[in-house]
């Protein structure tokens, strides 16, 4: 058994719980769960899954909140199953599963660091796209905005990277944002002037984190890594809209 992501797992914080079967027959999966102090709870998979003789099925689970400071050692994942085969003869097993790209390392750190950034400023998009014609080029501008919540702490946030659907109006790799968010800084914004990445159809009809904008965050006690900021359903159909417009679909 082993653990793995998908990119369209990572928006909703999933998990993929890889089965395989060995045997000479069919298994049917009808529980898999995964378990970790990392994570509240235990998630689990419970649809009936048919896995072939030979076979591995990805067996999708969605982890719990985020646990980023536990007290004392912290013990290694449990992946358990219960199945039946084909004859109807039950079965079940746990082990500490497999995670070759160190999925759940990642997503731990994903997680803190938004948890601990969000502890010291809320940062969110806009409500609402705007644009305006630039040197004869249609810009959307959008706002990023750090709310400080009081808490003792500093929140650098050095700059918001480009997405896959979405860059700078200068053609730059990033937005320049420059905040350090505390309780003395009082509300902290920026206005994205943003252009499309490029103009090809399938950005937009194949568009999983084109709306996330991912933030290069370091905070005063050392922690860093990437903070995503996402939009609003309006606003991630309005970009679509303004990319349409703004590519001549």
């Amino acid at each position: 058994m082993s653990v793995k992501q998908y990119r369209l797992d990572y928006a909703p914080r999933a998990l993929e719980v890889s089965v395989s079967n060995e045997s000479p027959e069919p298994i049917f999966v009808t529980r898999a769960s995964f378990d970790s102090p990392l994570f509240d709870g235990t998630s689990a998979w419970t649809r009936r899954t048919e896995v072939p003789a030979g076979a591995t099925r990805d067996l999708r689970v969605m982890l719990g909140t985020p646990v980023c400071d536990p007290p004392g050692a912290v013990r290694a994942p449990v992946v358990g199953i219960e199945f039946e085969t084909a004859d109807g003869t039950a079965g079940s097993g746990s082990a500490e599963p497999a995670d070759q790209f160190d999925t759940v390392a990642k997503v731990t750190a994903q997680d803190c660091i938004a948890e601990h950034t969000s502890q010291i400023a809320e940062i969110t998009a806009g409500d609402a796209l705007r644009t305006e014609q630039r040197a004869g080029e249609l810009v959307a501008l959008l706002d990023l905005t750090a709310r400080p919540t009081g808490t003792q702490g500093v929140a650098h946030v050095a700059t918001a990277a480009r997405t896959t659907l979405l860059g700078p109006a200068d053609r730059s790799t990033g937005w320049d944002l420059g905040w350090a968010a505390s309780a003395a800084s009082g509300t902290l914004t920026t206005s994205l002037a943003i252009v499309p990445s490029n103009c090809n159809p399938h950005i937009v009809a194949e568009d999983k984190r084109g709306t996330y904008f991912p933030l290069d965050v370091t905070l005063d006690d050392g922690e860093a890594g990437t903070v995503y900021v996402g939009v609003t359903d309006a606003v991630r159909e309005q970009l679509y809209a303004y990319v349409g417009t703004y590519c001549g679909w």
